[in-house]
């Protein structure tokens, strides 16, 4: 029944009463009458009184979104009116990307309603992407619960959820320049710390007190070549996001392999290309454009297999540099890639199935 029905419902039994204390003339009729006129005064009131105005902000606690954990949002409710109310519910819709459940989560406000309130719920298992809250829908009841006001609040808040980081293990010095390295199993990565000289690196244990500085110093011409030859060494990332249908969680594990071998060579203060091969070949340069890339990990979706590896060996740009290739899983058409290119390639997959 809805509210001007239920307020009906009640002027019609307030008058009923007060005919039946007119005509039965008792202490008990006066008593129900006057009970009752109290109460329709209240409820009346409460329809017309602007009882859902209110101000609401939310605000996301979670200081960085990642895939796969909860996150926290708070919501401040500031009343514009006093008024004696009921029972108090903020209920808001999550975006549908957000969480495999597509719910509503009603959050209770205090009882009383004071001036200001602050309330939080969380949402767990939270997924990649750029998620909006745009509406929040205010319920307030009256303090016997009969009417229900709602006002549904247009007020948006993006959020960004970024891929999770897997350990990545880059490849080592002896195996770069070697044809048919794969890597098709991760392997934990444990940060060591190292003393930068140069652009060389000398790990914590070696003996750098004891090399004979002078004597380098006269092999000068060899070690500047040897060390312009480092650093023109180019290093590129080949991201390949083809899936086919029901893989869509290994295409979630290879962006999180690409976030890790990102920060890995930030890490090491390595700049890098990035080639995302689509239907147009994307190229990124690292570390100029890492706001770029950010952007591209929110937003990236994966591609039918079927019309991407055809394209893929002649979108490939053709060097003799390092190629660090990511794929969901290995494909034949990958394979093919890989014995056609003429650096030496690493490849890296998100699950251990080889696909026709």
């Amino acid at each position: 029944m809805k509210n001007w029905m239920k307020l009906f419902v009640v002027w019609a039994a307030a008058f009923g009463l007060y005919a039946f204390a007119r005509i039965e003339g008792s202490i008990v009729a006066s008593t129900l009458w006057w009970s009752f006129a109290v109460l329709t005064v209240y409820w009346t009131l409460f329809m017309i009184y602007p009882v859902t105005a209110a101000n609401v902000v939310r605000r996301v606690t979670t200081k960085r979104l990642v895939s796969g954990q909860t996150m926290d949002v708070e919501l401040r409710i500031e009343r514009k009116y006093p008024f004696l109310i009921g029972m108090v519910t903020l209920e808001e819709r999550l975006p549908q990307r957000l969480t495999d459940e597509d719910k509503t989560i009603v959050v209770p406000v205090d009882r009383f309603f004071r001036q200001a309130e602050v309330v939080h719920y969380e949402v767990e298992a939270i997924k990649r992407g750029i998620h909006v809250f745009d509406r929040t829908v205010l319920h307030v009841r009256d303090v016997f619960g009969l009417f229900d006001r709602k006002r549904t609040l247009r007020l948006e808040t993006v959020v960004e959820v970024s891929p999770a980081e897997l350990p990545f293990d880059l490849p080592r010095d002896e195996h770069v320049g070697g044809r048919g390295e794969q890597y098709r199993q991760m392997r934990t990565y444990t940060e060591v710390a190292n003393t930068t000289s140069g652009v060389r690196e000398y790990a914590a244990g070696d003996r750098i007190g004891r090399i004979d500085w002078k004597a380098s110093a006269r092999r000068g011409n060899l070690m500047t070549k040897t060390f312009d030859q480092e650093q023109e060494k180019k290093l590129s990332l080949v991201f390949v996001p083809a899936v086919s249908a029901g893989y869509e969680e290994a295409f979630e594990r290879s962006l999180s392999l690409l976030v890790g071998a990102i920060r890995q060579l930030e890490r090491k203060n390595l700049p890098f290309e990035l080639y995302v091969i689509e239907e147009q070949v994307r190229l990124f340069h690292l570390p100029d454009q890492s706001a770029e890339v950010g952007h591209y990990l929110l937003t990236a979706t994966p591609e039918a297999e079927g019309r991407l590896v055809e394209r893929v060996k002649q979108k490939l740009p053709q060097q003799t540099g390092d190629l660090i290739l990511i794929s969901p899983f290995e494909t034949t058409s990958i394979r093919e890639l890989m014995h056609e290119t003429q650096g030496s390639y690493h490849l890296y997959t998100a699950v251990n199935e080889v696909t026709v």
